[in-house]
């Protein structure tokens, strides 16, 4: 470990434990024992420290750690009516960013934050009190002209205002193309941000100019680099994986009846399973994961890239790997009748779900069939017409999945864990993009049987490093703060939720009551998304602190390896410590100094590509009801703003009514109630109410929908 490393955390557990919140250079030096001669060495760490955002330098000269001086550092989530939100680094709720507090920080940047004395109960605020590391400089826009100048405006309304361009030379582009400009100076006050053009993407509307400037707005990766591709030459052939896993003395599995069940369209397959009966009612739950560490050696081009990467990007038309094909879609990929290196997790399960024994080990296996969603779903529910499976078995050795599956799911939400499952739209497209169908798809017995192993398996092997003091990377999810919760509670008592209004102070364990009571309602959808809306996000961390939502007190990311990268650097710590060599004291040292890094990258990666897929799914959403202008709809209000009201269409297809359609009154807006209420005939539009609306405009570019109220006859 080097000096440097060394000397960041005696600092960071210097401040964190002294009485005083902040202390003077002089200070720092003496409380760590350190010569005089060392300190511009001390100086040097802690200006890197405060660049970083990890110290606060005050305005008297004294370094303190952000979280003792009332101050956070993340990452903004702008909005595009101007103001933003924090998401902290650390496991705390979201931040609300005036956009007169901004202070020309932009979404996402790295920013640090002071919190600010509570003005209001329903949510923290904060001011941007430093810009750490600038989110984007380049962004994706329109080319516009006012007189002689020429303006860049963004596509993405968050960030704020045009950017004022020079064209020099042959002009290679028109007025209304689509260009990226890279930013060379932010906007100061009343002056534009100013910058050049870098690229021209081409005329707006055409196929390829709107996937090219998708790529740039999300900042999504391109091609693999030449050095990666490169290593790929070194991947053993198909034929030689079974000598090679003899080699390494793996456990040959290959005569083990397993499957996969995937998505009809999935081409990557994780994760295989296994099952067998054993005495007194019990099971063995076999998750078999593909071996990716194995290929992707730590340090190297390949795995560099991932770690860039982060995730794979799944949107509506396309998926963007993480890993190239020739890993994440064939030599990694667990394909029926071929051999393939796994990582198996053995879980003796009772009949109540208690886990009684578990085995773990690298393996080689061969899947017996690959199933899909569809199929199986056919076979839980019309065994009369289903697709036979190729193997006879396979249908009973289903139906004990099922029941285990049952078994686990019950177990889960005895013990707290939340029911959020919502219903996802389901988008048909053709070799074009051009989507031909939006549907409501919820997930069925199939998914839900995958879904279950996937989480009992993550859970297993977390304690299984946990109890054996291994550095992790966790998959952690905090409980919802007291602001959310008043938040929640009183908008509910509003829709008239009985089972909220019953409950004078809601509490974290109330929600999973709330949840099953209000089942079957026709408010159900909604209720489960402000629930939702009202948690925090999951996210990575190299510490344990459990995941809420799950009520698991342990649990990682291990169950795909091709396309999320904590969970190859959960089999890699794994195997290691599977070994006969394990752990020597120095990998652990390095461990728990890489680990924080991996998993701040790992999430802000993650909400990259979340963020990128929904709006891949609403552009395409757009798109299909651009062919529906006129058409009349039934939908649920799912949002009230003093500007409009969000429906959402039963086909999950949300839209907004602007304040404007509703011409058949003035509408005053109760903030309290979250109601739209007229002034005159006192109708109200409330949260949940149902409500028949026209569509009247829809933009594939903005990714939005514009309905108008239907009057009933």
């Amino acid at each position: 470990m080097n000096i440097g490393v060394q000397l960041r955390g005696r600092i960071e557990q210097l401040l964190k434990g002294h009485k005083q919140a902040s202390l003077t250079v002089p200070q720092i030096l003496v409380a760590l024992e350190m010569q005089q001669q060392d300190n511009s060495i001390l100086i040097g760490e802690l200006k890197k420290m405060q660049g970083e955002g990890l110290l606060i330098k005050t305005t008297g000269g004294r370094f303190g750690l952000p979280e003792r001086l009332d101050c956070l550092t993340g990452v903004l989530q702008g909005n595009r009516r101007g103001f933003a939100f924090l998401r902290p680094d650390r496991q705390s709720d979201d931040i609300f960013i005036s956009a007169g507090n901004l202070k020309n920080a932009a979404h996402g940047d790295r920013v640090l934050v002071r919190l600010e004395q509570k003005r209001s109960r329903r949510r923290r605020e904060g001011t941007v009190i430093g810009i750490l590391k600038r989110g984007q400089s380049r962004l994706v826009g329109t080319l516009q002209r006012e007189g002689k100048k020429y303006y860049v405006v963004p596509d993405d309304q968050r960030f704020p205002g045009s950017v004022q361009v020079l064209l020099t030379g042959p002009k290679q582009t028109a007025v209304g193309d689509k260009v990226v400009v890279e930013i060379e100076e932010w906007s100061h006050g009343n002056q534009p941000s100013r910058g050049k053009i870098v690229e021209f993407i081409g005329p707006s509307g055409s196929i390829s100019t709107e996937r090219l400037a998708f790529k740039y707005k999300f900042d999504l990766p391109g091609e693999f680099p030449p050095a990666v591709l490169e290593g790929l030459e070194l991947l053993p052939a198909e034929e030689d994986i079974a000598l090679l896993a003899e080699k390494q003395g793996r456990a040959d599995l290959r005569d083990l009846k397993m499957v996969t069940i995937d998505d009809e369209l999935a081409r990557d397959f994780d994760d295989a399973v296994s099952l067998e009966l054993l005495d007194n009612d019990s099971y063995r739950l076999g998750v078999h994961i593909a071996d990716v560490s194995h290929y992707v050696s730590e340090g190297k081009a390949l795995d560099r890239e991932a770690l860039k990467r982060g995730t794979s990007t799944y949107l509506v038309d396309r998926v963007i790997h993480m890993l190239p094909p020739l890993l994440s879609e064939k030599i990694c990929s667990l394909q029926a009748g071929k051999d393939r290196l796994a990582v198996s997790v053995f879980m003796d399960i009772d009949s109540e779900g208690q886990l009684t024994g578990t085995r773990l080990f690298p393996s080689l296996i061969r899947v017996t069939e690959r199933l899909t969603y569809q199929q199986v779903e056919a076979h839980f529910t019309d065994k009369a017409d289903q697709k036979p499976f190729q193997d006879g078995a396979l249908a009973d050795l289903l139906d004990q999945m099922s029941r285990l599956s049952g078994i686990l799911r019950r177990r889960r939400i005895e013990r707290g864990a939340l029911d959020l499952d919502l219903p996802e739209a389901r988008i048909e497209v053709d070799e074009e993009g051009i989507p031909l169908s939006v549907e409501k798809r919820s997930m069925g017995r199939s998914e839900s049987l995958i879904e279950e192993f996937m989480v009992y398996c993550n859970e297993t092997v977390a304690e299984h490093l946990f109890k054996r003091k291994v550095p992790c990377v966790y998959r952690v999810h905090a409980i919802p703060t007291e602001e959310k919760l008043i938040l929640l509670r009183e908008t509910l008592t509003l829709m008239g939720i009985e089972a909220a209004a019953n409950i004078k102070v809601l509490k974290p364990n109330h929600l999973k009551d709330l949840l099953e009571r209000t089942k079957g309602e026709k408010t159900e959808r909604l209720v489960r998304y402000l629930v939702l809306r009202s948690l925090p996000q999951a996210r990575y961390s190299a510490t344990n602190d459990g995941h809420y939502g799950l009520a698991s007190g342990c649990y990682c990311h291990f169950t795909s390896p091709i396309r999320r990268y904590p969970d190859l650097v959960v089999h890699r710590i794994l195997k290691q410590q599977l070994s006969p060599s394990g752990f020597s004291l120095d990998k652990i040292k390095r461990l728990h100094v890489r680990l924080p890094a991996v998993a701040q990258q790992s999430s802000e990666r993650e909400r990259a590509a979340v963020e990128a897929e929904r709006a891949s799914i609403e552009i395409k959403k757009a798109q299909y009801m651009e062919g529906k202008l006129g058409e009349i709809y039934t939908g649920i209000i799912s949002g009230v703003t003093n500007f409009g009201i969000f429906v959402e269409l039963d086909n999950t297809v949300e839209g907004m009514i602007p304040v404007s359609e509703l011409k058949d009154d003035y509408y005053v807006y109760n903030e309290k109630g979250a109601t739209l209420v007229g002034e005159r005939t006192r109708k109200t539009y409330r949260l949940g109410d149902s409500i028949p609306v026209q569509v009247i405009r829809a933009s594939r570019e903005e990714g939005k929908v514009t309905f108008a109220p239907v009057e009933n006859e």
